[in-house]
């Protein structure tokens, strides 16, 4: 029980959110064999391929703002990795984004920062008919996990090998970067969500439903098992950050907005 979050004010809950996501995405990261150069005024994820990079923490002064700009700039372009960098509230300098803008970043637009009290969620979980929720106990299911998400979010006809073969480099116990949540239509794989128990709060990510499975409930039953999981095991606060197609579930869940985050997309020439 010991650091997990109990404050559930709109305030703990935007902090929570922030920490989750850089914690979680990290040792997600490290866990699928990317690297993490974390250092005292950023942290920038390098994933594997498949799986995407990020800056995430940014503290920056504004002495040497455009100085570190171009040591992540140099770092992407070795590696010949595109990747994003994350504005939140915490971010600094606050004008950051001017200064992306002028190095050739591509405003990315804003995603929600959610969160919700897990003792608002109902005690008993009621699942649509023919559905099933699991979580993710072996191998077989890691990969039917891997391959239903990168379905949903990857790129339309490309491969999805490199994904599921990052992913499958985690562990399946309770020590792993994340737990993993396969729903099932009738016996097949339909919807996804992964957990990360990171800074205190249940944090969810890439939960994605097949468009043939949409408007059925499975997205909100495979983003409330691993909440009603967390909770089991003392967790307070539940935190994710949604897509356009995602809020409106997540706020008839209960979830509020907290924040948005900016994005900013450079891609190496």
């Amino acid at each position: 029980m010991s650091g997990i979050v109990l404050d559930v004010s709109p305030e703990s809950l935007a902090l929570a959110n922030d920490a989750n996501m850089i914690e979680g995405f990290a040792a997600c990261v490290r866990a699928y064999g990317g690297e993490v150069a974390d250092e005292p005024d950023l942290l920038w994820c390098a994933g594997p391929t498949g799986v995407g990079s990020r800056v995430l923490r940014t503290q920056l002064a504004p002495e040497t703002v455009d100085d570190r700009i171009r040591w992540v700039m140099e770092r992407a372009r070795a590696s010949r990795a595109p990747f994003y960098w994350y504005i939140s509230p915490s971010t600094r300098p606050a004008d950051l984004d001017i200064h992306l803008l002028r190095h050739g970043f591509t405003d990315g637009g804003d995603e929600p920062a959610m969160g919700i009290v897990l003792a608002r969620l109902p005690s008993v979980q009621s699942l649509p008919e023919g559905v099933t929720v699991e979580r993710v106990r072996d191998r077989t299911a890691l990969e039917q996990w891997a391959r239903t998400a990168y379905e949903v979010l990857g790129a339309p006809n490309s491969d999805d090998a490199p994904f599921v073969a990052a992913v499958s480099r985690d562990t399946l116990d309770d020590n792993a970067a994340a737990q993993y949540y396969l729903a099932r239509l009738d016996g097949k794989p339909v919807a996804t969500a992964g957990l990360c128990l990171a800074a205190g709060v249940a944090g969810l990510f890439l939960v994605a439903t097949l468009e043939t499975a949409r408007g059925r409930g499975i997205g909100a039953a495979v983003t409330m098992a691993p909440l009603l999981a967390a909770r089991d095991r003392g967790y307070a606060v539940g935190v994710l950050q949604a897509s356009e197609m995602g809020y409106p579930i997540y706020a008839r869940m209960g979830f509020t907005e907290q924040f948005r985050y900016r994005t900013f997309y450079w891609k190496p020439d």
